[in-house]
């Protein structure tokens, strides 16, 4: 990925990297910060995780704050955070955990707020953190699953099982073996594909 024109998007938006961690992504920007290969002076947060919400959160406030005590509540934090007038870039891996109230929150402090987010999502993700990843721009849109997009995986390990269990069939026909025997083919064959692709 292109650090520079990482870096030029995260001051406006949101940006999800699909199939992947973003932990390299943040400590090539940090890096890159340092050395000055980019302008401006952003709060950077490395989230292993943005579950639980209140350790997230917890995270990001004290990036700004060290000494900010634990006993806040996840309104409180909130609160602070979108009152903060620097800039926040956070970046957090396993977008997919995200749960429809840690979603809201995130959202909240991003149009709130001065924070942009840079998350890595390696699975799916539910439907009810849909509206936070509308505001996502992506970094590999090859690899992003949309709401539109389907996976046509099973479908095709299907279609092929068929035409083996067709082509064993008429075989087996041909040699006097049973039609099960083909039928029973297909299936190991469709079984042991969906376990290859995971």
């Amino acid at each position: 990925m292109n650090i520079i024109k990482i870096a030029s998007c995260l001051e406006k938006n949101n940006i999800v990297f699909c199939g992947g961690s973003v932990r390299e992504t943040y400590q090539e920007i940090t890096e890159a910060l340092r050395d000055q290969k980019i302008p401006g002076d952003p709060v950077m947060v490395y989230i292993p995780s943005p579950m639980p919400l209140k350790a997230g959160l917890m995270m990001i406030m004290r990036s700004h704050d060290p000494e900010a005590p634990d006993k806040l509540t996840v309104n409180e934090l909130l609160e602070r955070l979108s009152s903060l007038e620097s800039m926040t870039w956070v970046f957090m891996d396993h977008f997919e955990d995200l749960s429809e109230k840690a979603s809201r929150k995130y959202l909240w402090l991003h149009e709130n707020g001065n924070i942009t987010y840079m998350t890595g999502l390696t699975g799916t993700f539910r439907r009810e953190v849909y509206p936070f990843y509308r505001t996502f721009r992506k970094a590999n849109p090859s690899e992003c699953m949309d709401e539109e997009s389907v996976d046509v995986t099973v479908a095709v390990f299907a279609v092929i099982s068929i035409i083996i269990a067709f082509c064993y069939f008429r075989v087996g026909v041909r040699e006097g073996f049973m039609a099960a025997g083909a039928l029973w083919f297909g299936l190991i064959t469709f079984r042991t594909m969906t376990y290859i692709a995971g």
